[in-house]
């Protein structure tokens, strides 16, 4: 996805004052990326960890909305969601750190109301992207002896552990558990699970069993074939699941399917640019089979792109940084070189390039 190589942060960040200024100027006067309004949270292994304007406002919201009479109570709601938003960030530093070990790169996580988004760009190969989607899993998967024994480590037995998941309220209310920690335990237990199934057992592109698809797909079809088959099944698959959180009154499915179907439909055009002129391009029918394109063709094409983007992503930051430095010292402090880098970014943007 496009936004994960977009710089959404500097390295002279003065603080959270100052970063909360820098995502309120996003916002509400630079505000055409819908991403890049965030705020700092951590780094972890040189992974920046950001958390979005939208799921600030959404936690706030939740536990306010959690203080009425017949709400499940303050400290059980904040209690589940960062219970949610710990296993989320793990799953996705699940992506980050088995992307850098099969020599790709991974430096951002951005959490936000629909779950986490991790800035992986791992080799061109399926292979390597293989394992960087399923590592997001796995770490699900590693973790449930974990939790299990800790379900039964704070009293529950194996009726709180082996239960329905589509109905949990009734294996809570049936257990022995009614303090904080043995509820809080069996709730990251639970999550965990949910998780681990929703993101295996629902082929729908972005998430990890789409993406499974198209990779398995890959060596047998080509990247381009896989990912239209990919795109095209998350588009239709978004709409029953989209219909089916609509009107089971799940507010967060039916956002997580829009978010799908927009981002399929989005992928799905990228790719097909990769080969305007059709999947028969350069073909010469005078000499037979041989006359087919190149097959790395795809892999150069992505190649070339991704070195635009890097390039790109060089330029805004080092525009990010000079704007910084006026700010902060005016702009007698600009060096020739800086003056010539602004003039050519502010020539860009009048030309609307």
């Amino acid at each position: 996805m496009g936004w994960q190589d977009r710089r959404y942060d500097r390295d002279d960040d003065a603080g959270i004052g100052g970063s909360l200024r820098r995502a309120m100027r996003r916002l509400f006067v630079e505000g055409d990326d819908f991403f890049s309004w965030s705020l700092p949270l951590m780094t972890v292994l040189g992974i920046r960890v950001r958390v979005h304007l939208f799921y600030v406002v959404y936690i706030a919201a939740t536990l306010i909305w959690s203080l009425r009479q017949d709400s499940i109570g303050f400290m059980y709601a904040a209690m589940a969601m960062g219970t949610l938003f710990v296993l989320v960030l793990l799953h996705e530093f699940g992506h980050c750190l088995a992307c850098r070990w099969v020599g790709g790169e991974a430096d951002r996580i951005l959490m936000w109301p629909l779950g986490g988004l991790a800035a992986c760009r791992p080799p061109h190969r399926w292979t390597a992207a293989l394992v960087t989607t399923l590592a997001g899993p796995g770490v699900n998967l590693a973790l449930v002896p974990f939790l299990g024994a800790a379900v039964f480590a704070v009293g529950g037995g194996w009726s709180e552990v082996f239960f329905n998941p589509f109905d949990p309220k009734k294996a809570l209310v049936l257990s022995p558990f009614r303090g904080h920690v043995q509820v809080l335990v069996w709730w990251a237990y639970y999550t965990n699970l949910v998780l681990l199934l929703f993101n295996m057992l629902l082929p729908m592109f972005p998430m990890d069993a789409g993406r499974v698809v198209q990779e398995v797909l890959w060596p047998r079809v080509g990247y381009r074939r896989s990912m239209l088959f990919a795109t095209n099944l998350g588009l239709l698959l978004a709409v029953p699941v989209g219909l089916f959180g609509l009107m089971g009154g799940s507010s967060a499915l039916f956002a997580i399917a829009l978010f799908a179907g927009m981002t399929c439909y989005q992928e799905r055009m990228r790719v097909r640019m990769l080969d305007e002129d059709g999947p028969l391009s350069g073909y010469d029918f005078s000499r037979g089979f041989r006359g087919m394109p190149d097959p790395d063709d795809e892999r150069r094409a992505y190649e070339r792109a991704r070195k635009q983007q890097e390039r790109e992503q060089k330029e805004r930051a080092e525009v990010d940084r000079i704007l910084s430095k006026i700010a902060r010292d005016g702009m007698g402090s600009l060096s020739r070189s800086e003056r010539r880098t602004l003039e050519r970014e502010t020539e860009r943007k009048r030309k609307g390039f």
